[in-house]
């Protein structure tokens, strides 16, 4: 257990206006940043980091407005996000990284590969497979602004209110009700929402996702045309559809144009047993494999 925690370093890393809470596990090949979904945060990676970390220097992290990291009062949209992990990289003296992201976390990591090509050295994306809108995108309408049907569900989860519980215990058992009837509450994403309850200065428990960041971040999402970002890639990509994409025509036809436009070499895999977002808790030894071959590849590629 001392040697387990000798190996684990805690911390948050200042950078701009936010401070950014990672977990750093040593490990004896390049650094791996792993990035999480919308709404969730670093706790996710716990079944993953233990079979990777072995391999790679593993770096969990909180990106801002999630977990333990710091919730400004605005900055959610893919270039803010991406700016913070650079800092991240910055303040660890790391010159270039391996990206994992799941959802938002695959939009961060895309931008950033996109933005900051010298930085990455590689980047799996359980996301950003699609836009809404657009040649590569899954609605029936060229733009937001033409989609009425979307603009009032947008409106409407603005005008919400905030959830609020009476402890950080109620919190926990109301996402496990939300569940209920679903493969996907276990152990794991109890642990990921239990670390995301924060409390607000007048004593109110909520998720640390706060309501107004993701209703600025959702409205950033609806105007996002992934393939500009990549095109902009040079890295080594694995792009990680899950088995509904795959059996949907139409979405994986997306993804696979999508992979024509990195410049570097991309991949796709389909993970039997794949969920979107949820994979990389529910079955993380099929996941953790999947990451673990292509980097090898990646790392090989690398020092030839």
């Amino acid at each position: 257990m001392q040697n387990q925690r000798a190996s684990l370093q805690q911390r948050q890393i200042r950078t701009g206006d936010v401070d950014i809470q990672i977990e750093d596990h040593e490990g004896p090949g390049a650094p791996v940043l792993f990035l999480h979904f919308s709404g969730a945060n670093l706790r996710m990676w716990d079944r993953i980091i233990p079979q990777m970390k072995s391999a790679h220097r593993c770096i969990a992290v909180d990106l801002r407005g999630h977990g333990k990291s710091s919730a400004p009062a605005s900055g959610y949209n893919a270039s803010d996000f991406a700016g913070d992990v650079l800092g991240v990289l910055d303040a660890l003296a790391i010159g270039r990284a391996h990206l994992v992201g799941s959802s938002l976390g695959a939009e961060v990591g895309l931008r950033l590969a996109a933005a900051h090509p010298e930085r990455v050295l590689s980047l799996t994306a359980d996301g950003a497979l699609c836009s809404e809108y657009g040649p590569y995108g899954t609605r029936p309408f060229p733009s937001l602004d033409e989609d009425s049907d979307m603009l009032e569900r947008l409106q409407a989860m603005t005008e919400r209110e905030e959830k609020t519980y009476v402890s950080a215990d109620a919190l926990v058992k109301a996402t496990q009700a939300m569940y209920e009837g679903s493969p996907y509450w276990d152990e794991a994403l109890a642990a990921v929402t239990a670390y995301g309850v924060a409390q607000r200065e007048d004593g109110a428990f909520v998720n640390a996702w706060r309501k107004w960041a993701n209703d600025e971040y959702m409205r950033d999402y609806f105007r996002l045309h992934v393939e500009e970002d990549w095109s902009r890639v040079c890295c080594p990509v694995l792009m990680l559809p899950d088995e509904d994409v795959q059996g949907d025509t139409t979405a994986f036809d997306i993804v696979k144009r999508l992979s024509a436009l990195p410049q570097g070499p991309c991949e796709i895999l389909v993970v039997p047993g794949s969920d979107h977002p949820f994979s990389w808790m529910r079955i993380p030894e099929a996941m953790a494999d999947a990451a673990l071959g292509f980097l090898r590849q990646v790392d090989s590629e690398v020092r030839t």
